[in-house]
């Protein structure tokens, strides 16, 4: 560190000579504009003999001191501090403590000084890191529109059946998908798929689902097509060979209109679906079998049931069951039962659901509802 003493006086040799016994080569000039400053040069300390001179050392790599020739007063150095003194150093002092003195200064300056890089470092990895998570969060605020897009429209009406969905994601992207449609003049099909997780990956395989409606619809009434259980073997083959890593729990029904029947296939789903009669009795539709996208060649089976106008087909995914107090699996599925005898309204229902929603897992409600008018 560079020193220079600003004095009026061209050869105040009693504080060269203190200075100097000190270890310090010490400059004098009448000004601080006279102070070289060049860039590489380091820290410069500056030796003002009076507060006021203080105010002329502004520039950054100054470093101002009060070097006074008494003994130091308490109004000084408030005032020197005030005025920007990094510093107060006394004519008075040994030696020894003006060298300890100077050697503790340059030591803070320095530690000032990497505290500042590093808080500047931190700044811009925290300014990076405050973008990254923007732009995180407007990616999957994307993905979110793209999939509630992929969804079918509320409350759809296809002859005399209402089809309706609530998909609520445990995060912004959700593994739950639903979709319902109709298949050539006389059938309509709905499904409820539970992609094993949440969040972006599983969120990914519902645009495959989202494909395979589309292609279901294409290849219904084929012989390999001619039933939901077929269809689920098919939907199982085909995640295989996409080489999906993921596990797919699936409900898919098939109403046909002329029979008021359901015809179902399902694939590890849990809890088990719902047909609420007309006079309030709730049907288990229950079945078990093994997830889609883990074993290849699987065969499915099929079941059919009564339709009856006055009816509603209730299909939840599992995040359902963290929505309800009871404490064991059984309990839950006694008491989401009893949710459906006692709130046919499925609006009503989900509402009920959403009151105790923890955000644990993705939850979602398929409901189909028999109104005998189309």
């Amino acid at each position: 560190m560079k020193v220079f003493l600003l004095s009026a006086d061209d050869q105040p040799h009693d504080a060269l000579l203190i200075l100097e016994g000190a270890g310090y080569n010490c400059e004098v000039v009448g000004s601080a504009q006279q102070i070289p400053i060049h860039e590489g040069n380091g820290l410069i300390a500056v030796l003002c003999q009076s507060p006021e001179a203080l105010l002329e050392c502004h520039h950054p790599a100054m470093v101002p001191i009060l070097f006074v020739n008494e003994a130091l007063g308490v109004d000084d150095m408030l005032q020197a501090l005030s005025n920007g003194a990094a510093d107060c150093w006394s004519m008075t002092m040994p030696a020894e403590q003006i060298t300890e003195r100077g050697e503790s200064l340059i030591t803070r300056l320095q530690r000032t000084h990497q505290a500042t890089q590093r808080a500047a470092r931190d700044g811009e990895a925290a300014a990076r890191l405050s973008t990254l998570e923007k732009e995180l969060h407007d990616d999957q605020r994307a993905g979110q529109s793209i999939q509630l897009g992929m969804l079918p429209a509320q409350h759809k009406q296809m002859d005399r059946f209402c089809f309706s969905r609530w998909v609520q994601p445990s995060l912004m992207l959700s593994g739950d998908f639903i979709d319902y449609f109709p298949l050539q003049e006389r059938y309509l099909a709905c499904f409820l798929a539970d992609v094993a997780g949440h969040g972006a990956s599983s969120a990914l395989l519902t645009v495959m689902l989202k494909n395979i409606s589309w292609r279901l619809q294409q290849k219904f009434g084929m012989p390999e097509f001619e039933s939901p259980g077929n269809m689920l073997s098919w939907i199982n083959d085909t995640l295989i060979g996409q080489g999906i890593e993921k596990h797919v729990a699936m409900f898919l029904g098939i109403i046909d209109k002329e029979t008021r029947t359901l015809h179902y296939s399902m694939a590890a789903q849990y809890p088990p679906a719902l047909l609420r009669s007309a006079d309030g009795a709730s049907t288990v539709l229950l079945q078990e079998a093994k997830p889609l996208g883990l074993f290849p060649n699987m065969a499915y089976v099929s079941d059919e049931v009564d339709f009856p106008e006055g009816s509603t087909l209730f299909v939840f995914s599992d995040g359902a069951m963290d929505c309800l107090p009871a404490a064991g699996f059984e309990e839950k599925e006694l008491a989401l039962q009893m949710l459906v005898e006692t709130l046919p309204e499925p609006a009503k229902l989900w509402s009920r659901l959403c009151e105790s929603l923890k955000n644990l897992d993705d939850v979602s409600l398929l409901a189909v509802q028999h109104r005998g008018s189309a």
